[in-house]
């Protein structure tokens, strides 16, 4: 299946072709799975939007051979994917904020204990950060500044910002403080 065009591929893939969305999907992953990691820098991460990009595509084959231009379509899907990631993001930020940063005032020990480990977390995700990625973060998490108005107080480009951003997170997230506040709803 090497020597068929992406179009015909497509045309397969709509009739259920199994072989056909495998052969797609070798073929694309090799170019938009650097593309989105280089984006993000989790391979985790990168790994899951691929296969949600290419999931969507099977999900809705019937509809795979209206797309033109397939590159093109796949990048999209991958930087819409990404941005959804962002935008979750803001709201586990959010979510951070109200618990960690407000003084919030747990009502059991078992609360207060949570609390406790979470900010013990915290802190010890956010010295694990550059101090430009730990400024970033806070000035987001704790403040609530946009990534312009980050980016303007600290002097680096919006993509920076917005990069060093999803890193930091991407850090914190790792040391798993969310889970400790999920018994507080």
């Amino acid at each position: 299946m090497k020597g068929i065009s992406d179009n015909d591929l497509l045309l397969r893939v709509s009739e259920g072709d199994r072989h056909a969305f495998r052969e797609l999907y070798q073929r694309y992953t090799p170019v938009l799975y650097p593309f989105i990691k280089s984006v993000c820098n989790d391979d985790a991460l990168s790994e899951d939007i691929v296969q949600e990009v290419f999931i969507k595509i099977w999900d809705n084959r019937a509809k795979a051979v209206h797309i033109k231009q397939l590159r093109s379509y796949l990048f999209r899907a991958a930087k819409n994917r990404f941005l959804n990631e962002l935008r979750k993001q803001k709201n586990e930020r959010t979510f951070i904020n109200d618990r960690l940063y407000n003084g919030m005032d747990p009502e059991t020990p078992e609360q207060q204990l949570t609390l406790k480990e979470g900010m013990r977390l915290r802190d010890q995700a956010l010295a694990t950060l550059s101090p430009k990625k730990r400024l970033i973060v806070e000035l987001s998490t704790r403040e609530e500044l946009s990534l312009d108005e980050i980016s303007s107080r600290t002097g680096a480009s919006k993509n920076l910002v917005k990069k060093l951003l999803y890193q930091g997170l991407a850090t914190i997230r790792k040391y798993e403080i969310i889970k400790y506040f999920r018994c507080l709803f």
